[in-house]
């Protein structure tokens, strides 16, 4: 009995974690249809980020190495001075820095 219970929950172990493996390691470990921005789309997609925010202009602009590609770096300013640092990684996925 004792040998059915523990072979009935190695393969249990055994399913989920192929079915775990199938599902991917999450945001660090999926690879995504790699899409290369320059510059001017980075301000762009932070520009329509930020487009509920009054009176948002593009402060500056510059570029930043990540591990796997070039990360850009975009502090936006809104009217009343308030700056905010936005981080747009190689997939064009707009972060929210400071």
């Amino acid at each position: 009995m004792k040998k059915i219970m523990l072979l009935a929950l190695v393969l249990t172990f055994a399913f989920s974690m192929s079915v775990y493996a199938q599902m991917g390691m999450g945001r660090a470990g999926v690879h995504h249809n790699t899409k290369v921005v320059n510059v001017e789309e980075a301000k762009a997609l932070v520009l329509q980020q930020t487009s509920n925010i009054k009176g948002v202009k593009v402060v500056s602009a510059s570029e930043g190495h990540h591990h796997k590609g070039t990360m850009y770096i975009i502090n936006v300013s809104d009217e009343n001075g308030k700056t905010y640092e936005y981080h747009v990684n190689p997939w064009g996925e707009v972060i929210l820095f400071k």
